[in-house]
């Protein structure tokens, strides 16, 4: 053919200026077509694949130039250090907390383990243990009460005693809805894998407990009672696992309403509470068993809003780690090298500096998006920038950072993304408020925004200029979405998403009043 598989077939049944059979020529063109469908999609695969490869690139290099960061180390712990891990699955705690235990008891200190689900929604690890494709409500409940001993073992190999390690039984993948949707009793959340809504597993903390935000909520606070820890660990807000960034939220909102608690104040303030993280983009890096290597944070994380410090192990408290990891086979078959990169010479451990919502005089903001009116308010969240490849390509959705600030009448959020706002993409906006006796409403607030929104019928004002995208909500309209009179506490958070599906989110925050 002249011209190629590209040439136009004529009316007059020419290909590329040569005459053909009416038969030939219908048959060559569904050919023609089928050949620019597939050459578009190796162009489109050719074109993804070079940018993956791009983004890796990059990343990784960055990490490398963060393996020689200095950081602080935080104080050893004492024979006073009372420790309480929380994790969000079964393996979680050996992962970012296994030196830490070990350096605890052997001071002379005590270790309490609490994880809040049992891992019971990992469908191929069921579906490998089971040796079947097809696996029911049975077979998660069968996992769980699997990966509980491996927990027992491991944690045991650290030091632990099995009276010390507590195992909430809430939804594994369900921890974020239930902060988001699932608050009340009268809403609870029914896991999609045991189809239960409430823990079926008989060493379950509070075997009433429901499936809803309340309950976690009140289990947290009520281990947290019981053992009175003085350092609390848990993942980091930040984490891209739905699960870890609730696991951060839930236990940060338990551990400071105990500290705003008249009866609870004494010890709750005393209580020391550090970030361990574990699922963030492609780190650790490298991959695999490097004993020898420091566990350093992921570089779009290094100088954001968290103070990281490390914690020196010794090379027998690395093996010892390293062996406990292993004592998660159901894991280790499908991510041995993912958690073997946790065993290093160090641990790595973050702060975040609690934040207030500042108060800006009346008439000071005039939602206009424009950045003169924020010139003395912080933000109150930062985000790493270009840390999935998705977020590399769609930078009108890659959060940056977040801002709020508050008049007597309304709530001013500002949203800063890398790119300038897309109109294609949606932004949403949740915010949780909190009462001054913890009191909530049953769902989360939550703003839908476009980049030509101006104003919504609730009365919230939006303007999108450049890559900032700002809303103001009036505080009546927000206590009566939530529920509450009077608010002491508000979560924030935001999100991207394009065509449905999610592009970038942040953890949540908490802004006192």
């Amino acid at each position: 053919m002249g011209q190629g598989a590209g040439a136009e077939i004529g009316r007059g049944g020419r290909l590329g200026g040569l005459w053909l059979p009416p038969v030939l020529r219908d048959r060559l063109r569904p050919r023609v077509l089928l050949r620019f469908l597939l050459l578009a999609l190796a162009l489109t695969g050719v074109y993804l694949g070079g940018e993956s490869l791009a983004f890796l690139y990059r990343q990784r290099a960055a990490n490398a130039a963060v393996a020689h960061m200095h950081l602080a180390v935080v104080p050893p712990p004492s024979r006073s250090t009372r420790l309480m891990v929380f994790a969000p699955h079964c393996d979680d705690e050996t992962l970012g907390c296994g030196g830490l235990i070990q350096q605890t008891l052997a001071a002379g200190g005590s270790v309490r383990a609490v994880m809040l689900t049992n891992g019971d929604g990992f469908r191929t690890a069921v579906a490998r243990q089971v040796r079947n494709l097809r696996v029911g409500p049975s077979d998660y409940i069968q996992f769980a009460a699997l990966r509980q001993q491996e927990t027992i073992r491991a944690l045991g190999s650290l030091g632990v005693k099995r009276d010390d390690v507590l195992f909430l039984g809430y939804p594994d993948r369900g921890l974020m809805t239930l902060w988001y949707e699932d608050w009340t009793p009268a809403h609870t959340y029914t896991s999609a894998y045991t189809r239960c809504d409430r823990s079926p597993y008989a060493n379950t903390f509070d075997p009433a407990a429901r499936y809803c935000g309340q309950d976690l909520l009140g289990d947290i606070k009520a281990v947290l009672r019981v053992y009175r820890p003085t350092l609390v660990t848990v993942t980091h807000p930040a984490e891209d696992h739905p699960d870890h960034d609730a696991a951060a939220t839930f236990v940060t909102l338990a551990l400071s309403q105990l500290q705003a608690d008249p009866k609870e104040g004494a010890w709750a303030r005393k209580t020391r509470l550090r970030y361990y993280l574990v699922h963030r983009g492609d780190w650790p890096q490298p991959q695999g068993p490097h004993l020898k290597d420091p566990l350093l944070p992921p570089a779009e994380m290094a100088s954001l809003d968290t103070t990281w410090r490390i914690l020196p192990l010794t090379p027998q408290e690395t093996a010892r780690k390293d062996h406990a990891i292993e004592l998660y086979p159901s894991q280790m078959d499908l991510m041995g090298r993912f958690l073997a990169s946790f065993a290093r010479r160090n641990e790595l451990f973050g702060e975040i500096t609690p934040t207030r919502l500042r108060t800006v005089p009346e008439g000071t903001m005039h939602t206009d998006a424009s950045p003169a009116d924020w010139e003395t308010q912080p933000p109150v969240l930062l985000d790493p920038v270009r840390d999935n490849v998705l977020r590399d390509l769609q930078g009108g959705g890659d959060i940056r950072a977040l801002y709020a600030c508050r008049d007597s009448h309304t709530l001013y959020l500002r949203l800063d993304t890398r790119q300038p706002i897309s109109s294609r993409m949606v932004y949403t906006l949740r915010l949780r408020a909190f009462d001054p006796q913890g009191e909530t409403g049953p769902r989360a607030y939550a703003l839908h925004l476009h980049a030509d929104d101006r104003a919504l019928a609730e009365g919230v004002r939006v303007a999108a200029r450049g890559r900032i995208l700002e809303a103001a909500i009036p505080w009546t309209e927000l206590t009566r979405r939530e529920g509450v009179a009077t608010i002491r506490t508000l979560a924030v958070s935001a999100a991207t998403s394009l065509e449905g599906v999610e592009v970038d989110k942040t953890g949540v925050r908490f802004l006192t009043l």
